[in-house]
């Protein structure tokens, strides 16, 4: 039969061609003509037994042998006489010697021999079997030391076996699969040199091409590949398998080498070039060996399905991961393991030779959707892999996003990305696997609806990668890559918070370009439906571990793009911009781990306490950076660097999440102030004394112990915290107390700080193992008390940006300056002068203004003056300079805080206020030069210089009242607009004009003499009743004119809000009597959305503050049926946590107000004894209960609703009925509202004191007990309020993530409870209501009628239904204000001091008994019905303002000086 070798042997001539006419041309021409070609050399090579031949004769014969068949040809050789040799070469005596010399140069001659003798070896195939295991078994495991004496004739033999193709010949041996075995094992374990012999030396590229040569024509001539010879092909793409590596190693010598990254090794390349040359073979041998793994896992992953049992319906968070699979017995580790491994040799294969596993594919499509889980998520993150380009390796490493970069890594050109040195880790598929298998890609994109989350968690880890590695290079259409954007969009908001967390990691693995570039084709963080939205979503998410991977990478790269968004680059700081935005709102979420983490990512990526490098200098190394501000600089000024980042942060910051940052700020100073105290403690208690002085033992342990409480708290975990002070204190490291006093210092710069962090977490890391713990408490709290911004080292950068606006950031600069100003003065002891030198060099004339800017600058001028006069500049120029201002400055406001630095620093105050005011007086007229500056000048002069100015107060008067509020310039007209944010001068004018009246009161520091009262008590007369008169009159301020409308609705809010600042003072605050107070509240409920809002934010300000009287509480719960969510969602939220904050302080001022409430509600205009308009009343009482009642609370407010009963109105007696009624009804609400909670209702253990003013006491004992006998209830109303209240409810009752409880029951009643008074039996029909016949209403106001309707009548969502709780919480959520120090801990009570005086007796101190109380119930028989015609309810008109004055309803309240109220303030009364 032929063989291919006759073919091969020709091959081999043409290729030694050159060489070998070489050598005949250099013969004699004799020679060259010699017919015979006989072989010359007859020298024996063989030996008779006992007369060996010599070693060194032996191999002189064999060299010449060897010299003389080099020169012969095939054809030409005589084989009569070579076959003789041949054979004698063959014997055993030389295959066996002992000598390695004689072993290998007769292996060469046989080598010879074979090609010159074929294609008949002159062998029977013992010999050749011989011949071959001497080949295989010592030639090339000798060719792994090219430091062998013999390396050449071994080199040789291997290439004369290669270019012959002599190697075919092994196939003819029977059972050669044996060897062929061996060799391939050798030669793989000689590339690798994981072989005896080998010393790690490099081997030549000869070796392996010819190694590998030969390889390939073994497996071309072998009939039948043998399964362990493909296994060992297999097994080289291992060797880019890091897990396999390891295992091996770890076998071999114990040692972890899992984190050594595999490289390209040449029995890799050799097993790669083997696969791609013999495709064909090869593809059908490893398409078998994955069919009998896979076929061998799926028998032993797939066994019969356990029944699952029925009737039992899966809860929320039972994860279907966690259900029964189906499988009764595990499979083996080991199967699982091999399947792995097969897994990841497929991925290798596709990258280094596709064409081999187009078997496979088709099986892995099955896979995909295999019923097994574990096989279904191999597969679809081998797929994944697959298409992405990824091998057995693994994805390259993450691109490293670090915010601390200069210059920022989002300056850097695409090409400059990181190239791996490593062929293996660059991700690489040899064909976009979309195209060459569609149905396998589409199997794929399918299992994103996978049903279970273990699945659905690797499909969205693959789509990451596919869409970081471009799909593997080969890219992917547009189609392709944004679909799978779109679901990897879905995967961010899947319900099961592994696959969110594995979606969240896929995307914190893409680099800068591939945030801007591709996820940003959607849109931006603040374009619904994008990923950047849904990432950004997920910060906020209610899994713990999702939020902190979201936030982190959110944080990171914000961090990275801050440098383009600083260069001006709109589409960066369009996408990204936003992220310090959302990342700073979850602070309103008020979870203690959620801001620990705020915190966290604040200081380690928006603004990293280590940017720039402290010591950074120009680059001298080139680079394909683009050019900007950045890097032209020749000397970088870190701090100016540093600075312009904080601006930039808070240019793009929203308004909630602006006074989040400068909170942060404030809490910064005022856990300062704790710490110091808690260093003190600790020296106290653990130090030495100082002078031999001994401290209070108990005393210092008492205050160390309330110093760590209070730390501990604003820890995410107080108990650890609290733990870890203790050690940190028993510690005593005193140079540890000096850095941590460093960071907070106001005098410490930036590099100082940052070096006492360092230091002192070196010396943790030197301190004893058992306070490496400790480091975990102390670090956070100190970086998060240090002045990391509001530092002096970069107040030069924010005054310089302040007045240049550079690159957008004056106003953000500004904001800091205030902010600076306001909370951290000290900081601006070093730079005040600089700052009052520039107000000097830009102060304003009549012909020239003042830059705007200047503003911001006098603001925060002055209040570091109030606060610090003695350090202002005492110059003549700068008071000139400021008395300019106070002249001539603009806007008005500048005037204003010019006064202030004045009148608060100079040494000769009288002189400039005297200038000032008689400037501002002389010749005042309307429209005159700069005279809105001069109106704010005599504003501020009232109100800091009260005394000084006491003797122009008439002249003022007159300008005030004469010339600028009893002027009507603007005239109401048709079709104007009923409110606009631009405020003209004229209305300018009449809003100083109040202030200065306003001020004026406020000026006044009268002593306690009776005079003093006296005047106090006239000037204040006069004020309140102007200011009550524009409230009355709804912001109308002339008698003979009307003043248009937009005017009308700030003069209302101005009123209202002045009449609130007189409040603050508890002096002014008496004068504010119940009657006005109840006409005050009607602003909460103007038709205008824009002065409910302004008004409450104003009440919310002083609340919080604790300088308004409790009292004022019971407006804010006026806003219960808000119809604008802009207004009733931080409103109500607000409450609770106010609510919240009152119970950690065990106070109950909230509580309290619940009778002043209901006596509002008495009092209310759209007040009806008809059972359908005290439906809307229902809503009133529940917004109260929940955004305030509690459990523990809830018997108080409970009492309080019965107290009513027991009083009579102190405002109006005749309105008491209407206060019965509300008693009554707050009852019942309140025990429908307990029931449905499923609370206990417990008996108060104290009696409520009513408040004076409001309340009065009953004529006598039998007229109260006529009142609480008699129910005030109407019986229809009874039949409704239970499901009222459940509607109130309904959609707030949320079932929470996880929660399997179910609701609660209801609380049962005793039966003779009951019996005293029963609710009438419930109908199961609702009484029709007359619909009511609608009103006009007007084109931007709403009516006041509809804003005091439930959300029943006005199908308008209320908040409690459909708001999130913890979605937005208050600025004073935040835990310690800039002036909080251990003497004011509980600052954030309600300041007692400042209120009305309490409206309650103490709690005596009895013992509280918890017995249930018994309720009083509506009586069970109804009074019989009466035929009634309903009146019409009549109802606040001011939604119709366009009607005649006389046809508007008013609040139906006799007011306390109503008889006084001024018609026009055209001339005051003096």
């Amino acid at each position: 039969m032929p063989r291919p070798r006759r073919r091969a042997a020709t091959v081999q001539e043409e290729e030694e061609g050159a060489v070998e006419e070489q050598q005949v041309e250099e013969q004699p021409e004799d020679v060259m003509q010699d017919p015979a070609h006989t072989l010359q050399f007859n020298e024996p090579l063989t030996w008779r037994a006992g007369k060996p031949i010599a070693v060194s004769e032996l191999l002189r014969r064999l060299k010449a042998l060897y010299k003389e068949l080099v020169p012969l040809e095939q054809d030409e050789a005589d084989r009569e006489t070579l076959v003789p040799k041949a054979q004698e070469l063959a014997n055993v005596q030389l295959l066996g010697h002992k000598d390695k010399g004689v072993k290998a140069w007769a292996l060469l001659n046989i080598v010879q021999m074979f090609k010159l003798l074929a294609p008949d070896a002159p062998y029977k195939g013992a010999q050749l079997k011989q011949i071959f295991e001497l080949f295989v078994s010592t030639v090339i495991p000798a060719l792994v030391s090219p430091t062998d004496p013999y390396n050449q004739q071994h080199f040789l033999i291997l290439t004369s076996l290669t270019t012959v193709k002599s190697i075919v010949l092994l196939t003819d041996i029977p059972g050669s699969d044996t060897l062929i075995l061996k060799l391939f094992t050798n030669c793989f374990d000689v590339m690798t040199g994981n072989i005896k012999g080998g010393q790690g030396e490099q081997l030549g590229k000869n070796v392996e091409y010819h190694m590998t040569n030969m390889l390939c024509t073994l497996v071309d001539e072998c009939p039948t590949l043998p399964n362990d010879v493909v296994d060992i092909i297999l097994a080289q793409f291992l060797r880019a398998d890091p897990t396999t590596l390891s295992s091996v190693d770890k076998k071999g010598s114990g040692s972890d080498s899992s984190l050594v990254t595999p490289q390209v090794s040449p029995a890799y390349n050799m097993a790669r070039f083997v696969c791609n040359t013999c495709a064909e073979k090869m593809s059908r041998a490893v398409g078998q060996y994955f069919s009998s793994v896979l076929i061998d896992a799926s028998e032993n992953f797939s066994t019969t399905k356990a029944s699952k049992p029925r009737g039992r319906k899966r809860t929320h968070d039972e994860s279907e991961d966690e259900s029964d699979d189906g499988m009764l017995t595990p499979p083996a580790e080991d199967d699982i393991r091999e399947v792995e491994k097969a897994h990841r040799l497929l991925r290798e294969m596709w990258r280094s030779s596709p064409d081999i596993v187009r078997n496979i594919i088709p099986q892995m499509e099955a896979e995909v959707g295999a019923d097994n889980v574990q096989l279904r998520t191999m597969a679809v993150q081998t797929v994944g892999d697959m298409i992405a380009g990824i091998g057995a390796v693994g994805p390259p490493p993450p691109a490293l996003l670090n915010p601390a970069a200069y210059p920022s890594q989002s300056l850097e050109m695409p090409s400059t990305n990181t190239q791996h040195e490593n062929p293996l880790l660059v991700p690489a598929a040899p064909h976009a696997f979309s195209s060459v298998y569609p149905a396998a890609y589409k199997s794929f994109v399918d299992r994103r609806r996978d049903k279970y989350a273990q699945v659905r968690s690797a499909w969205a880890t693959a789509a990451g990668r596919i869409i970081s590695t471009n799909g593997g290079g080969k890219g992917l259409d547009s189609g392709q890559e944004a679909e799978i954007l779109r679901y990897l969009a879905d995967m961010l908001v899947d319900s099961d918070e592994r696959v969110r967390l594995a979606a969240v990691q896929a995307v914190s693995q893409f680099d800068f370009d591939t945030f801007v570039e591709k996820l940003g084709q959607n849109g931006g963080v603040e374009t619904q439906g994008s990923v950047l939205y849904y990432l950004n979503e997920r910060s906020k998410d209610p899994k713990h571990n999702v939020r902190v991977a979201a936030m982190e990478v959110l944080a990171r790269i914000w961090g990275v793009a801050a440098g383009a968004i600083a260069e001006g680059r709109d589409r960066v700081r369009n996408l990204l911009g936003p992220i310090p935005t959302n990342i700073l709102n979850t602070v309103y979420i008020n979870d203690r781990e959620l801001n620990a983490l705020v915190q966290r990512v604040l200081y380690d990526s928006l603004l990293p306490i280590g940017f720039p490098p402290l010591k950074a200098k120009h680059s001298t190394t080139k680079s394909q950076r683009v050019t900007d501000s950045q890097i032209v600089q020749d000397e970088l000024d870190p701090d100016a660097i540093r600075a312009e980042r904080i601006l930039v942060l808070i240019r793009d910051l929203d308004e909630k999440a602006a006074k989040v940052f400068f909170a942060l700020q404030r809490q910064a100073v005022g856990k300062a102030k704790y710490m110091d105290k808690y260093l003190t403690a600790c020296t106290s208690v653990y130090g030495d004394p100082i002078d031999d002085e001994q401290p209070d033992e108990k005393a210092a342990k008492k205050e160390l112990n309330t110093m760590i409480d209070a730390l501990s708290k604003l820890d995410s975990d107080p108990p650890t915290a609290a733990e870890n002070l203790k050690k940190f204190a028993k510690h005593h490291d005193k140079r540890s107390y000096q850095l941590i006093r460093f960071c907070y210092a106001a005098d410490s710069d930036y590099r100082k700080i940052i070096k006492a962090i360092k230091e002192l977490v070196k010396r943790f890391d030197d301190a004893p193992s058992n306070m490496l713990s400790v480091l975990d408490t102390i670090l956070p709290l100190t970086r998060s008390m240090s002045n990391l911004v509001y530092n002096r080292s970069h107040m030069p950068t924010i005054m310089a940006i302040a007045r240049s606006d550079d690159k957008g950031l004056g106003n953000a600069a500004h904001d800091i300056l205030k902010q600076i100003s306001a909370d951290a003065p000290d900081v601006f002891r070093v730079h005040i002068r600089e700052m009052c030198d520039g107000l000097r060099k830009q102060a304003p004339s009549a012909a020239a203004p003042n830059q705007r800017s200047a503003v911001d600058e006098l603001k925060a001028c002055a209040g570091f003056a109030q606060r610090y006069p003695e350090d202002l500049p005492k110059d003549r120029e700068f008071y000139k300079a400021m008395t300019a201002f106070a002249k001539y400055g603009s806007p008005p406001e500048a005037a204003k805080h010019a006064v202030t630095v004045i009148v608060a620093s100079a040494d000769k105050k009288e002189m400039y206020i005297k200038d000032i005011l008689e400037y501002a007086i002389a010749d005042f007229e309307y429209g005159a030069e700069c005279f809105l500056a001069r109106l704010a000048a005599i504003s501020q002069l009232r109100l800091v210089a009260n005394k000084e100015t006491e003797e122009y107060a008439d002249q003022i008067m007159t300008i005030v009242a004469a010339q600028v509020l009893g002027e009507v310039r603007t005239m109401d007209e048709d079709n104007e607009a009923l409110w606009t944010d631009e405020i003209d001068d004229d209305l300018a004018a009449k809003l100083w004009a109040i202030k200065i009246l306003v001020n004026g009161l406020r000026g006044m520091h009268g002593d306690d003499t009776d005079e003093a009262k006296q005047a106090l008590s006239i000037a204040a007369g006069k004020i309140y009743k102007l200011l009550n008169t524009i409230i009355e009159k709804d912001g109308e301020v002339s008698k003979t004119a009307t003043t248009a409308q937009h005017h009308r609705a700030h003069l209302r809010l101005a009123a209202a809000n002045q009449l609130l600042k007189l409040s603050c003072n508890k002096t002014m605050d008496q004068y504010l009597l119940p009657g006005d107070f109840n006409r005050l509240a009607r602003i909460a409920q103007d038709p205008l959305p824009q002065v409910r809002g302004g008004f409450v934010r104003t009440l919310r300000k002083y609340l919080g503050q604790a300088k308004l009287p409790n009292r004022f509480y019971a407006i804010v719960f006026l806003y219960a049926h808000e119809p604008v969510r802009a207004i009733l969602t931080p409103t109500a939220t607000w409450l609770k946590a106010r609510a919240s904050i009152s119970v950690r302080a065990k106070d109950t001022a909230i509580e309290s107000v619940f009778a002043r409430f209901l006596s509002l509600l008495a009092h209310h205009q759209d007040f009806s004894a008809e059972a359908a308009d005290l439906e809307e009343f229902v809503e009133y009482i529940m917004f109260y209960l929940k955004t305030v009642a509690t459990q523990e609370n809830l018997p108080m407010i409970y009492h309080l609703a019965q107290r009513l009963k027991a009083v009579q109105d102190g405002i109006d007696p005749d309105k008491s009925e209407n206060l019965y009624v509300m008693s009554d009804l707050a009852e019942a609400t309140i025990r429908y509202y307990q029931d449905i909670q499923g609370w206990s209702l417990q008996l108060y253990p104290a009696k409520a004191r009513m408040p004076s003013g409001i309340f009065a006491a009953l004529p006598s004992h039998v007229i109260a007990q006529e009142i609480a006998e008699k129910n005030y209830i109407p019986a229809d109303l009874v039949d409704k309020l239970e499901d009222l209240v459940k509607a109130s409810l309904r959609t707030k009752k949320r079932k929470a993530e996880g929660s399997t409880k179910p609701p609660a029951k209801k609380a049962k009643v005793a039966a003779e409870d009951l019996d005293k008074k029963k609710l009438p039996p419930r109908k199961t029909s609702k009484v029709t209501k007359t619909a009511k016949t609608p009103r006009k209403k007007s084109v931007d106001a709403i009516p006041s009628s509809e804003r005091r309707k439930s959300t029943r009548a006005l199908n308008v969502k209320n908040y409690a239904e459909d708001s999130d709780d913890s979605a937005e919480e208050g600025a004073e959520q935040l835990v310690i204000s800039s002036d909080n120090d251990h003497d004011e801990q509980e600052s954030n009570k309600e300041n007692v001091t400042e209120s009305t005086p309490p409206t309650s007796d103490p709690m005596p101190e009895v013992e509280k008994q918890s017995s249930t109380i018994k309720v009083a119930r509506p009586p069970t028989k109804a009074k019989p019905e009466k035929k009634v015609q309903k009146r019409a309810v009549q109802r606040s008109t001011r939604a119709t303002r366009g009607k005649k004055r006389e046809e508007r309803d008013v609040m139906d309240i006799p007011s306390d000086s109503e008889a006084e109220l001024s018609e026009a303030p055209s001339k005051m009364e003096t």
